[in-house]
């Protein structure tokens, strides 16, 4: 493997987009979870059912069950807006960084072209050297 200056920078690269994407993957786990618990809250509260008859209090007290039940699906709600605000910028983030990694493996091929071709020039002349020497010996 030839060594170039790029090589680092490559890595480092590469580091960055993984960690992104395991951001990513964090993300989407989040967002499926709450949306299990948002499908949960929304059972639970078609599954109240309001007093047939009974008094003052217990008609205010369902709709007290029945306005923190509706507090905490808009919580939830708002929670998974947020994550999927959080992955768009993820994204693009991981979009960005994917470029950047791409510049420095291309950059980095380029440099290892060239070195190949350095060689091969440096070895084509030390063998003509070689031959010439050859070639003066035999005279």
């Amino acid at each position: 493997m030839v060594k170039t200056k790029f090589d680092t920078i490559v890595k480092l690269k590469k580091s960055q987009l993984d960690k992104i994407d395991r951001e990513i993957s964090k993300i989407d786990s989040q967002l499926h979870i709450a949306k299990t618990q948002l499908n949960s809250l929304i059972d639970e509260r078609d599954k109240l059912e309001y007093p047939k008859s009974g008094n003052f209090f217990m008609i205010s007290q369902f709709k007290m069950i029945l306005n923190a039940k509706l507090l905490e699906i808009e919580t939830k709600k708002e929670e998974i807006e947020f994550l999927k605000n959080q992955k768009k910028i993820l994204l693009s983030n991981l979009k960005e960084a994917n470029i950047e990694y791409e510049k420095m493996k291309y950059l980095q091929a380029e440099e290892i072209k060239m070195i190949i071709k350095n060689k091969k020039q440096q070895e084509i002349k030390e063998l003509d050297e070689i031959a010439l020497m050859l070639y003066k010996g035999e005279k």
